[in-house]
């Protein structure tokens, strides 16, 4: 009989198999149910997993200053250590944050009932295109509109 898979994370039997196929190039991921869970591959969303273990890896001297983690602890758990991790490895996961969370930086969790900046940020740039697009074609009402909108989400974004 041939020998189960190992995780590819922690060389547990696996027992959840991702494939991806990117640009006809497929990357096959291996997990155990640990990981797995660990990771979000049981969330269909959150595909990310499997980028993160095949990206070009950093080099395995990277180290939070604050708690000690490395490199090599983030691909092996899939996540950081404390919020100093984001500065020390900003630049290595500056792709996988944009896929993951649409910004470049790590702004933290928003509280309850506030306006999340990132989504305000998006909402402006689309109301935007918008109201040039109701310009060019002649929908003053319609650009009238977006112009007010825009006015409420700069003043909200001045704001926070």
């Amino acid at each position: 009989m041939s020998q189960p898979l190992k995780c590819s994370l922690c060389e547990e039997a696996a027992t959840v198999h991702l494939s991806q196929v990117v640009h006809g190039k497929v990357t096959k991921v291996h997990l155990c149910e640990a990981c797995a869970q660990k990771g979000g591959a049981m969330d269909p969303a959150v595909f990310q997993l499997a980028d993160a273990l095949t990206t070009a890896s950093p080099a395995p001297t990277l180290i939070c200053p604050q708690c000690g983690f490395t490199d090599i602890d983030f691909r092996k758990r899939g996540r950081l250590g404390c919020p100093s991790c984001w500065e020390t490895f900003g630049d290595v996961l500056g792709g996988l944050l944009r896929k993951v969370q649409h910004e470049p930086s790590h702004v933290g969790r928003t509280p309850a009932g506030a306006s999340p900046v990132g989504r305000l940020r998006r909402r402006l740039d689309d109301a935007r295109r918008e109201m040039e697009k109701a310009i060019t074609g002649e929908d003053y009402e319609v650009a009238a509109r977006l112009r007010d909108e825009i006015a409420v989400i700069e003043q909200q974004l001045a704001t926070s």
